[in-house]
């Protein structure tokens, strides 16, 4: 029983004592429901053990705090305000952004569900999503993170209906309220108010995408068995200068024997040539073995940038994503910049490095992203030319989509929604706890990474692997020979697709307008995984 409980009883219990004392006729005393032993007492003073019966309670009341049941939140004494909310997330463990009614492992999911617990919004049952004017700015698929997520919804503000508007600096700290009740893989960064007319998927400007690599700088081929006579008149040629009429005669004897073949194998082998590649780590180069002419890499970063520079510009991309023509009427998308750099990351191991393709539009089709990528990947492998990307722009030479899958979802990010005008506001307290979390991510996966290249790096110096160990390591052994992208078996066209559904295809496609992130109604501009896998 509750302590409060059991002393009433005892005090009961004791005022039975001291009337029994004083000869008074008393009714059956309450017993301790918690001992071991009950008590009661006769008139004579004896002390026997009474039923234990609930009846002997009936009459005691409950403690105040079981008589209050759960505290019902009146939403309706407290103002809103119509905010857009900047998003981060880590989405390798999430079933994408959207919310769905068969999993609540989403990022709407979670970001709802805290919401709702710290009272921001009502519940799904008095308010509806809908009823909170919500938007967002694009539906990430499953696996894809972000770093600049935007939504629009009405939360509750902490100013009273009978009260005027709270000022920005005494409104509630949102992302701190939020980020509490928050997966540390997702994390509220920033509020501010927005017009009652903001749309958060209609007003961006552009959207940003940046989708990692690695490339891979691989060992060099072992050197050619020179000939035995070779290696002595090679040897011969690195004497001092005292020495040269010996080396001389050396060759010359082994030209009149016949043994020596002449050309250039009777030359010295050169020395080593530093790497000029400008995407090469200079702290890498005092790794290169001595004797070695030049390092070759898993991708050729140059022809993946000469291949992405034709996707600059306006174009029909519906070779390059998962046509959707249930929704889509227009596959023009305009890009605005493409660019292929490095990333600085700390890691142990030299012989990787990680590039970010780093795609700015103004709008993308369901995985135009991932498609795009697995196209300059294989540009990078030496598998397609770099002119393949204005072939496959070409719809009327190329109507067809080849059959080919996309790169994987994990590298990609959603690295930033631009829109006029807008400036998140962020807090200290916020911000120290984001990246406390964010800190704590990368440690670990910093660690991941060490911990797999030491297990790398012992991999490839086993001496008793045979064969080719670069071609081991750039995973050309075991693969299925490459078939060039327009020798393929290609999809149904787009006006297949919609001849068999019975949907009429556009004869003017609508021109997206410059700085213009989106359309009409009947124009999709949801990102490159618009939808559910």
């Amino acid at each position: 029983l509750p302590l409060p409980d059991l002393a009433n009883q005892l005090t009961e219990l004791a005022n039975h004592i001291r009337l029994i004392s004083c000869n008074a006729a008393l009714p059956p005393a309450p017993a301790v429901a918690t001992c071991d032993t009950a008590m009661d007492t006769s008139p004579q003073g004896t002390v026997e053990g009474p039923p234990t019966d609930a009846v002997a309670f009936r009459g005691q009341q409950p403690s105040k705090k079981q008589r209050r049941g759960p505290r019902e939140f009146h939403f309706s004494r407290y103002r809103t305000r119509f905010v857009a909310l900047e998003l981060m997330y880590v989405g390798w463990a999430f079933q994408g952004f959207a919310r769905q009614d068969n999993t609540e492992n989403t990022i709407e999911g979670v970001l709802f569900s805290a919401l709702r617990k710290v009272k921001l919004v009502p519940e799904a049952a008095v308010a509806p999503i809908s009823d909170l004017n919500y938007s967002r700015c694009g539906r990430t698929d499953r696996g894809v993170s972000a770093l600049g997520q935007v939504v629009a919804l009405r939360l509750r503000s902490s100013a009273r209906v009978d009260e005027p508007e709270a000022p920005l600096a005494l409104e509630y700290d949102y992302p701190r309220l939020v980020n509490k009740a928050l997966p540390s893989e997702v994390r509220v960064l920033g509020w501010t108010p927005v017009p009652e007319d903001f749309n958060a998927r209609f007003c961006a400007q552009y959207r940003e995408y940046k989708y990692f690599i690695v490339q891979q700088r691989l060992p060099p081929p072992p050197p050619p068995q020179a000939h035995p006579e070779v290696k002595t008149a090679s040897a011969a040629t690195s004497q001092p200068e005292d020495n040269g009429a010996v080396a001389t005669a050396a060759v010359g004897a082994a030209e009149g024997s016949g043994q020596a073949q002449a050309g250039p194998s009777a030359e010295p082998l050169p020395g080593p040539v530093p790497d000029t590649d400008p995407n090469l780590d200079p702290d890498s180069v005092s790794d290169m073995d001595a004797g070695t002419t030049r390092c070759s890499y898993s991708l050729d970063i140059d022809a993946m940038r000469a291949a992405a520079a034709h996707f600059v510009g306006e174009h029909d991309f519906r070779n390059f994503c998962k046509p959707d023509v249930a929704t889509v009427r227009s596959f023009r998308r305009r890009i605005l910049s493409f660019t292929i750099e490095p990333v600085s990351t700390s890691t142990a191991d030299k012989a990787h490095q990680v590039f970010a393709m780093t795609v700015r539009g103004t709008a993308f089709l369901w995985h135009q992203v991932r498609c795009m990528a697995a196209v300059l990947l294989m540009v990078g492998r030496g598998q397609e030319k770099p002119e393949v990307v204005s072939e496959l722009l070409d719809v009327e030479a190329t109507p067809g989509k080849p059959q080919y899958s996309m790169a994987p979802e994990e590298p990609l990010l959603l690295y930033a929604c631009g829109f006029r005008g807008l400036s998140f506001r962020r807090s200290t307290p916020a911000m120290a706890g984001t990246m406390g979390d964010v800190a704590g991510l990368m440690h670990r996966h910093l660690i991941g990474a060490a911990l797999t290249a030491a297990c790398h790096s012992r991999l490839t110096k086993d001496d008793r692997c045979t064969g080719d160990v670069a071609a081991l390591l750039s995973g050309v052994v075991g693969s299925a020979p490459h078939i060039p992208l327009l020798r393929r078996q290609t999809e149904p066209s787009v006006e297949e697709r919609m001849t068999r559904r019975g949907i009429p295809w556009p004869p003017e496609p609508r021109q997206l307008g410059r700085g213009e992130g989106t359309g009409g109604a009947d124009e999709e501009v949801e990102d490159d995984a618009m939808m559910m896998e």
